[in-house]
């Protein structure tokens, strides 16, 4: 049995839906503020702060700590984990080191918030995280083009949790990820639909069974998409 714990990453938006869709999103920021790859704000810096002393509680009513670290590339989650558990665990030199995970990623394309820094970049920002195997110099799935379909996106984090359970022993795993991340994570494995609050954590127990392999089948997924058109003016209507 596993035990997953998923923390949602704290990334408030600046505009409404369709601004940012059509025209903000593809941009690397407004003049004022960056949002690729985006820091967290100081709203999220607060939201990771409350999930750290909601930890600091539930180890006073004796609920096990994590034995395993997962983290998206993105800075936003990674600063999330770091805030969240530097003081409870991460500063004791014994304590595993959080894994920086490609595949764990929000919505891959046209986002720019979405593209993820260098590794050099993430290894001078986060020293004490480390890099699964195989973990690229430059990001090697976002494009502006074009953006993931969210079933699509379902069968890459199907495929990252199978590489977890495939490779990590332990009982107790926490996995820090994204709001679109974390809700296809919950389906593939069958959880019941859950939407968790910006900084918001959940508990998950997983049965992982393993099964003999099965040959390439044919599936059906959705296409990917481009951005949409904005049928006004962005600027002069913020």
């Amino acid at each position: 049995m596993e035990m997953l714990t998923f923390l949602v990453e704290c990334c408030p938006y600046f505009y409404g839906t369709h601004l940012w869709d059509c025209h903000w999103s593809l941009l690397d920021g407004n003049g004022t503020s960056v949002w690729a790859d985006a820091e967290l704000t100081n709203i999220g810096i607060t939201e990771a702060q409350r999930a750290n002393i909601a930890w600091k509680d539930q180890i006073k009513a004796d609920v096990p700590l994590p034995e395993s670290y997962y983290s998206s590339p993105l800075r936003r989650a990674a600063s999330t984990l770091e805030i969240t558990w530097k003081d409870i665990t991460l500063n004791n030199h014994k304590a595993p080191k959080p894994i920086v995970k490609e595949k764990l990623r929000e919505t891959i394309g046209i986002h720019t918030c979405d593209r993820r820094s260098s590794r050099t970049e993430i290894a001078e920002k986060f020293p004490e995280f480390v890099f699964e195997k195989g973990f690229l110099e430059n990001d090697p799935y976002w494009t502006l083009k074009w953006r993931e379909p969210n079933d699509v996106r379902g069968i890459r984090l199907g495929e990252a949790l199978n590489d977890i359970f495939a490779h990590d022993n332990n009982t107790y795993i926490s996995i820090t990820a994204h709001s679109g991340a974390i809700t296809s994570m919950l389906q593939v494995l069958g959880h019941r639909p859950f939407r968790l609050q910006t900084g918001g954590m959940i508990p998950v127990v997983v049965k992982v069974e393993f099964v003999p392999e099965r040959g390439p089948t044919l599936t059906s997924v959705s296409p990917s998409y481009g951005a949409p058109s904005c049928t006004t003016n962005p600027i002069t209507n913020l």
